[in-house]
């Protein structure tokens, strides 16, 4: 994980002696949800959303769940908070191996953000409890995308029951796109011999856009949140179902030295009870994935659509116009495969899109890397999808190859301190921002 120093400001400070309480965990809706009820002082409430408590529903009764691990969905995304802002979180009882895990993983991220004082115990309890229960199976975190297909496609023979959870990449207040998620993976045949379960929280809605303040790239979730806090909301269903593993798909490889929350020294080193967590395929590239699953689908005779595209602006399965909808078409014709067989609809059209859109460059570290990849295919490797006519469509990609290569020489630009102020105006007023959506989506 790549070392960060966080910025020096008036945001950011550390606040002493604060203590954030979880006074009782409840099981409601016929024991499908967890509810948590907790207090904190005022020197912390910045950053906590006064109107959404945290819960984690699920589609099975996990009443029986010890409080000892009922704890660890609440826990798993309020640890990471607690260690940037500095305070303390009382509880009453705790996983002891889930409990160990934490501090391991705390390590790490002192490593990549020196400047933290991490040298304490945050978390305060009555009683440490040693769990256990006898595994039967396994499971996956499933989103459709590349990264999940890749890992599901690694371990087909293993039947791994499929989690999805809303309000993680869809919105908990966007129905309509979770809805289209839950449709598509009913009707994807091949889903059809894996169980499947639906997870919904507020996780990323909680905590106040101040959270996402607290780095200087505004990337709370990415960078920081997700590893940890995906995988411990699994944790009551985890031991309802006795699962062994739970496998979840690397975002990235050791070629990019980038701070993310999901990585093999994070994910690896989380457990809790008789439950472990396996980061997988962290030795392939993005493209890597897509050429392994282009192959196994065409050595199998299957079909699937990889569902890569959460734009507030999609209302099918991808939206074929954003900047990760381009780069996985790109992905799949350099693989030499038809993308409007992936779940996207494109022409050949798609090379001047690209073009135009990214003659400036790319955002992000982590995005230039992706384009890299893409790269070195097209230098290497002639052979590619044709949609109409092979001599144009080779120009076309040649011109994307300079492209890229010209935009991999830009500095990537920071956030400017107009983008935060924007940031905080969408977090403030986000009536507003969603009616502004609404135009959008209608063309106006």
């Amino acid at each position: 994980m790549k070392e960060i120093f966080l910025r020096k400001s008036s945001s950011f400070k550390y606040i002493k002696n604060m203590v954030f309480k979880i006074k009782s965990i409840k099981f409601e809706d016929e024991g499908k949800k967890i509810v948590y009820d907790y207090e904190y002082d005022v020197g912390i409430a910045k950053y906590f959303n006064k109107s959404e408590s945290f819960f984690v529903a699920y589609d099975v009764d996990v009443s029986d769940t010890p409080l000892s691990i009922a704890i660890i969905p609440f826990l798993s995304n309020l640890v990471t908070i607690a260690w940037f802002v500095d305070f303390i979180i009382e509880i009453d009882e705790i996983d002891e191996t889930f409990l160990h895990a934490i501090e391991i993983i705390k390590k790490e991220f002192k490593s990549a953000y020196p400047k933290l004082e991490l040298n304490k115990d945050f978390i305060v309890y009555k009683n440490k409890i040693k769990n256990s229960y006898k595994t039967q199976s396994s499971a996956m975190l499933f989103s459709g995308g590349v990264d999940a297909y890749a890992t599901y496609f690694r371990n087909f023979k293993k039947k791994l029951d499929l989690i999805t959870i809303h309000g993680a990449d869809v919105e908990i207040n966007d129905t309509d796109q979770w809805n289209r998620i839950i449709t598509l993976n009913s009707k994807e045949k091949i889903l059809n011999h894996n169980e499947k379960h639906y997870i919904k929280s507020n996780l990323r809605a909680f905590y106040t856009y101040n959270v996402d303040m607290l780095l200087p790239n505004l990337g709370w979730w990415g960078s920081v949140q997700h590893g940890l806090a995906l995988n411990g909301v699994v944790a009551p269903l985890a031991q309802k179902k006795g699962y062994e593993n739970i496998f979840i798909a690397s975002s990235y490889t050791d070629n990019i030295k980038i701070t993310w929350g999901s990585t093999p020294e994070i994910d690896n080193n989380i457990s809790w009870a008789s439950t472990r967590v396996i980061h997988d395929g962290y030795e392939l590239k993005r493209q890597d994935k897509l050429s392994f699953i282009v192959n196994f689908l065409k050595n199998n005779e299957l079909e699937v659509k990889l569902r890569v595209c959460y734009s507030l602006l999609n209302k099918n399965v991808n939206c074929s116009k954003c900047e990760k909808c381009h780069r996985t078409i790109l992905g799949i014709i350099v693989a030499n495969a038809n993308p409007n067989n992936y779940g996207f609809s494109v022409t050949e059209k798609i090379y001047d899109e690209v073009l135009e859109k990214y003659k400036n460059g790319f955002n992000s570290e982590g995005v230039n890397y992706f384009w890299w990849e893409i790269l070195q295919i097209i230098k290497n490797e002639d052979l590619f999808f044709v949609f109409r006519d092979l001599e144009s469509e080779k120009m076309k990609m040649n011109e994307i190859k300079k492209m890229i290569h010209c935009n991999l020489e830009k500095k990537v630009k920071k956030k400017t301190y107009f983008e935060k102020i924007k940031f905080k105006i969408q977090n403030k007023l986000p009536r507003l921002f969603k009616i502004y959506l609404k135009i959008r989506q209608k063309g106006l």
